[in-house]
């Protein structure tokens, strides 16, 4: 290849390949940021279209846009509220957990035991709370801002979404747009899958949870439905690992009726309604994946690339697994034509 004249006949080209390249260097801290925004405009973008035939682009955007806002941030002062009001009831229980093990093993007195470990994790919660409590105040005007730039990196997605799509899919070549397509359609299919039915179940999970607890008789329902409602956004583990500690703890409390009810009721609601039975019904033909690919893509998209990978190791995950489908689809594709070829030869 002639370097030089591919430069000069090409020169366009490799001048916004090297401007987009200067732009990822310089922006790269704020990728994640740039994702995020991106994959939410990507789910919201149907509802989006729908709106706009009643009101003007602009508005539709910014009502959606605002609307995800204002329930992230209250959902997240909320569970603080609660975490933090109950905190002293956790340790209580993490106290009795501990006693009663210690106990059983013979190790030491199980309450001078436990009441020492139970203090030491207070001490070390306290010492580190000033420098978090800085840490977070100085990280104040940097939150901030980044809730800007989100708020108009979605907006700006929402609004030019289609109009981009349609561009890029304007230069594809005919043959691969098939291929393309199914690609496109797959991204939709696992982040609608990620933010559409993940948060929603967390919220039916909510519900149903508080209305076991509230059965169970231990009091502090809301604090057990929040704990439950987080863990369900975490696939296969779920509020499963919530209603097992749960179940220790009536254990060592020495309420059977309690582990009964939490092996029984607590387990099926929580996790066998939610998680077998409304979860599949919800992402239906939509996102053929199964659960523990599911798991595979948050966590290790989480190893290797941080708090990105929960959004894009489930993405990439099903792209690479699209372009296994496709990889076969054309490798017999292009045999059977040899095929053909052979036959018509003979």
């Amino acid at each position: 290849m002639n370097i030089p004249q591919y430069a000069r006949d090409h020169f366009s080209l490799i001048l916004v390949v090297l401007i987009f390249l200067a732009i990822l260097v310089v922006s790269w801290n704020y990728i994640f940021l740039f994702i995020l925004a991106l994959s939410v405009a990507v789910v919201f973008l149907p509802l989006h279209r729908k709106m706009t035939k009643r009101i003007p682009a602009p508005f539709s955007a910014g009502i959606l846009i605002t609307i995800v806002l204002a329930i992230i941030i209250g959902v997240c002062v909320g569970i603080v509220v609660v975490v933090s009001s109950d905190f002293g009831y956790f340790m209580s229980i993490f106290q009795t957990i501990i006693n009663t093990v210690t106990n059983m093993l013979h190790l030491t007195d199980g309450s001078d035991f436990s009441i020492k470990i139970v203090e030491e994790v207070k001490s070390i919660l306290l010492t580190m709370f000033p420098s978090f409590a800085l840490s977070a105040a100085q990280m104040i005007p940097a939150v901030i801002i980044d809730m800007i730039l989100f708020y108009s990196l979605v907006y700006l997605s929402i609004i030019c979404g289609d109009r981009i799509w349609a561009d890029l899919c304007s230069i594809v070549p005919s043959g691969s747009m098939d291929n393309v397509l199914l690609m496109a359609k797959k991204t939709k299919d696992i982040l609608f899958s990620i933010y559409v039915v993940h948060v929603f179940i967390a919220f039916l999970t909510f519900f149903l949870a508080y209305a076991f607890f509230l059965v169970l008789g231990y009091g502090h329902e809301i604090f057990f439905s929040t704990m439950c409602a987080l863990f369900a956004l975490i696939p296969v583990l779920g509020p499963l690992m919530v209603i097992i500690f749960v179940g220790i703890y009536a254990l060592c409390l020495g309420d059977i009726r309690g582990v009964i009810l939490t092996a029984t009721l607590g387990y099926f609601l929580t996790c066998v309604l939610t998680d077998l039975i409304i979860r599949p019904k919800l992402t239906g033909k939509r996102v053929k994946i199964r659960p523990m690919l599911m798991f595979v893509g948050f966590f290790g998209g989480a190893m290797a690339m941080g708090l990105l990978g929960f959004v894009l190791g489930p993405v990439l995950l099903i792209l690479g697994l699209t372009a296994y489908e496709i990889f076969i689809k054309e490798g017999r594709k292009q045999k059977a034509s040899e095929i053909m070829y052979e036959e018509t030869k003979v």
